[in-house]
């Protein structure tokens, strides 16, 4: 008795179709835990350089100090891309420079303040992405001096953001061919009347190649060291085990009528 269910249990796990079900979901939950992985990559990347997205504007120093922050108050109303901004007075500049050994000697032999004032700017990405230059809209006023900002920081700042919309844009895409594929499968399982009993059984074969390939992916991310928080997948890596899920139920719905 304990031998035929033996054989049973066997009959029933040990088939071609299963062992597709369990190949698919396998492969499409890696897919799902890389692109996870690729994402929260990129986010810490763009994220490390960001602080260093900043413009900074130097006042005319003809400018009273009064007149040079009234100024700076009134950019946002200018510049709607604006997000903040930080004004430092021509006597803040000069604390900040007499602070540094190496210049106080040669702040000391001047009877002047040396320092114009200045405004640092800090700007909504779109003003990064889409403008030749942040701060083209104040380029050419009158209270400017000089406008320092750092283009190669810009240029990396766009290519992680590029590619994180192009690999949102991707991961977008193929859920939903995914979820077509799923609702065509379960779609023609259901129409076959079969028994759910095997439904569940693919469900939890699904599941065990979603986590098989969550497994993989965190085994190979051990050589990766103190970085490996980089790119483990986030939320309980429920995207990979959704998408084994999702393709257990295609698979296994594809199958079902092919075999009848």
């Amino acid at each position: 008795m304990i031998f035929r269910d033996d054989m049973t249990i066997r009959k029933r796990l040990l088939t071609p179709s299963k062992a597709h079900v369990l190949m698919v979901s396998f492969l499409l939950g890696g897919v799902g835990a890389l692109l996870i992985g690729l994402q929260q990559s990129l986010k810490t990347a763009e994220a490390s350089i960001r602080p260093s997205l900043k413009v900074v504007v130097f006042i005319q120093s003809t400018i009273a100090d009064a007149d040079a922050e009234k100024w700076a108050n009134a950019l946002p109303a200018q510049d709607p891309e604006l997000e903040s901004i930080t004004y430092i007075s021509r006597q803040d500049a000069l604390q900040k420079a007499q602070a540094n050994p190496a210049l106080t000697k040669s702040l000391l032999l001047l009877h002047e303040n040396p320092f114009p004032a200045s405004v640092i700017l800090n700007y909504r990405d779109s003003a990064w992405m889409e403008r030749p230059e942040p701060a083209l809209a104040i380029k050419s006023q009158a209270q400017v001096q000089e406008i320092r900002w750092d283009p190669e920081t810009r240029s990396v700042f766009r290519s992680l953001h590029q590619w994180r919309a192009w690999l949102m844009r991707l991961s977008a895409f193929a859920m939903i061919m995914l979820a077509v594929w799923c609702f065509f499968g379960i779609y023609r399982f259901l129409s076959m009347k079969a028994p759910f009993a095997e439904l569940f059984i693919q469900l939890g074969i699904g599941l065990i190649g979603g986590s098989l390939a969550v497994a993989t992916w965190g085994f190979a991310l051990r050589d990766v060291g103190s970085d490996a928080a980089l790119y483990s997948p986030a939320g309980i890596s429920f995207w990979p085990l959704a998408t084994a899920l999702m393709a257990a139920l295609a698979t296994f719905g594809w199958n079902v009528t092919d075999e009848n």
